[in-house]
């Protein structure tokens, strides 16, 4: 069997445009954007749907091309709640944005994180300030559920927004589901002619270098074996699934059976700024043989009766 990189692929592909893709509203640690002129080559060209349950920043469902339908999800309520209010009525979220830039200091900055408002839109403009000027950009939480990043301590309010950006993303959501469930439902979901994209918080590669807070439950290792089990279970229903991971043994054991890619990615997310650079992840592939073709080969477009004669 031939590795999935060695399949056609070109510079492009039609479901994705690097030139008309939205910047993600939040700067997220493991965040796509650098690592995207790579992954849009290996991304499956032939799909109906496009399926992302670790939506986080969403670098790589903002690359999507509109005509695709998609669902999105992250089990953290406020990234969810983000995403909603976004499509709802970005034009109050821009207003309590450029309301709280104007507030913008330390003081204002730690009040903020420990009072949460009670209007939604507020709390959605809450996030992304908090995520714009906390330290080095990072999104974490405690066990009790609570953000918990120190002030960034930089002199002016960074700019919290584009304009045209944020109508953009907007617009973009007007299309996609959004839920706000376990990545096992969402993935569950999926049948023949979708392609997953998982991009799950990373298996530690020491117990030093664990970031996986982004809510209060983290990511152990049974869950990673829980995503395992949810992608085997998808391929065999005739999904396409590419899932983005640390290059631990941990990782490398479980997904022996598959595929796997090794990828330098560029990190800006560290407390220590010497330690951040290029680090070594891996991209693992889980696609039925016999779907191969259908998934990765630009020259023929299947149909749908096509496709299920394929199976």
């Amino acid at each position: 069997m031939l590795p999935f990189w060695s399949l056609a692929m070109n510079d492009s592909n039609f479901h994705f445009s690097l030139k008309e893709k939205s910047k993600p509203i939040l700067k997220w640690a493991g965040g796509k954007t650098n690592l995207l002129p790579q992954l849009l080559k290996i991304f499956p060209v032939n799909f109906y749907r496009y399926i992302e349950p670790f939506i986080g920043g969403g670098a790589v469902f903002l690359s999507l091309t509109k005509k695709i339908p998609a669902i999105i999800n992250d089990y953290n309520k406020e990234v969810f709640n983000l995403y909603m209010g976004i499509l709802e009525n970005p034009k109050e979220i821009i207003k309590n944005l450029d309301r709280y830039a104007k507030l913008y200091s330390e003081e204002f900055y730690y009040e903020l994180r420990k009072n949460i408002p009670s209007s939604n839109y507020e709390k959605i403009a809450r996030t992304i300030f908090l995520n714009k000027t906390g330290f080095n950009g990072l999104y974490r939480q405690n066990l009790k559920g609570e953000f918990n990043v120190p002030f960034g301590k930089r002199d002016a309010c960074p700019t919290l927004y584009e304009i045209e950006n944020f109508l953009k993303v907007s617009e973009r959501l007007s299309s996609v589901e959004i839920f706000n469930e376990d990545f096992e439902n969402v993935i569950d979901k999926s049948g023949q002619g979708d392609f997953i994209y998982c991009d799950p918080p990373y298996e530690p590669l020491s117990q030093t270098s664990s970031f996986n807070s982004y809510n209060s439950i983290g990511f152990n290792q049974q869950e990673q074996i829980r995503l395992y089990d949810s992608c085997v279970r998808a391929s065999r229903r005739g999904a396409c699934i590419i899932i983005s991971n640390s290059n631990s043994k941990f990782i490398l054991d479980l997904y022996k059976d598959f595929e796997i890619r090794k990828l330098f990615a560029k990190r800006a997310i560290n407390s220590n700024g010497k330690k951040r650079g290029e680090i070594e992840e891996v991209l693992i592939f889980i696609c039925e043989p016999n779907l191969r073709k259908f998934y990765f080969n630009e020259v023929k477009h299947y149909s749908s009766n096509e496709l299920e004669l394929s199976m």
